[in-house]
């Protein structure tokens, strides 16, 4: 069976990191490889975490990368999506330490049939506790220069996949939240913007539907978002790079304003 390369990437966030990896090792699917990006100083706690996770479990896959401390979310992602695609890795599911998965996460094989049907490139997943973000995403001019998301309704235009004895829902759209997953050969070709050290989420989404790719979000298995406790250093640096991220992407496309809203109400179907 084709790898699917799991993208985790983590700074200042050892608690949270070490929830992650222990939601997903619970749900380990023999294809899977753990690709975790650190941002942290060598001495973090973070390294600790991720350094026994290995250790009680030598038969999993899991990689740990130690990336330039604070280099941003794009270029932590960047890296782990292009030795995904060094190595060969057909899928990647990109994630996070906010995020755990449930046990609905070891039906993601069957998502695989949809991705290689070839219409649809990156499938969003549900998550539970974060507001929807599943919309169409058009760059408009009125009344100001930003990005409006339309957000779909869900119990309308649904498509229906069955694969084995398992059915689940498709809805076609052009951006979900930050937990897909993807054909690694279509992120390889639309990289993150590295400038946007953060606030890059509606700049990839808008490039990946310029760029020919289709996305639809699905039912079939989910994730669950914990905000948690941050630390100090987490809450600085996330405060400092959204501020900058923000600013170079109203700059990038001259915008007025950041992003409007079309049926707000949706989010939460």
């Amino acid at each position: 069976m084709d790898k699917i390369g799991i993208i985790l990437t983590s700074i200042e966030r050892p608690l949270a990191l070490h929830r992650c990896l222990e939601s997903i090792i619970a749900v380990w699917q023999e294809n899977w490889v753990l690709m975790i990006g650190l941002q942290d100083n060598y001495d973090s706690k973070s390294f600790e975490v991720v350094a026994e996770a290995i250790r009680l479990n030598p038969e999993k896959e899991i990689r740990v990368y130690d990336l330039e401390y604070d280099c941003g979310i794009s270029v932590a992602r960047n890296e782990l999506i292009n030795k995904a695609a060094m190595w060969g890795y057909k899928y990647v599911l990109l994630t996070a330490d906010s995020i755990t998965f449930d046990e609905s996460m070891k039906d993601i094989n069957r998502s695989l049939i949809v991705l290689d049907e070839g219409y649809y490139s990156l499938i969003g997943l549900p998550l539970i506790g974060r507001i929807g973000w599943e919309a169409k995403l058009d760059l408009v001019t009125n009344p100001e220069r930003a990005f409006e998301l339309d957000f779909i309704e869900k119990n309308v235009n649904e498509e229906v996949a069955l694969v084995g004895d398992v059915t689940f829902n498709l809805w076609p759209c052009d951006i979900v939240r930050n937990f897909w997953i993807a054909k690694t050969d279509s992120i390889f070709k639309v990289p993150y913007d590295e400038q946007l050290i953060m606030a890059e989420h509606e700049d990839f989404f808008y490039r990946y539907k310029e760029a020919g790719y289709r996305v639809c979000c699905t039912n079939l298995c989910s994730g669950i978002y914990n905000k948690g406790t941050n630390t100090p250093e987490y809450d600085k640096i996330r405060d400092t790079n959204f501020r900058i991220g923000k600013q170079r992407l109203l700059n990038k496309y001259s915008l007025k304003r950041w992003v409007c809203y079309k049926h707000i109400e949706r989010t939460r179907l």
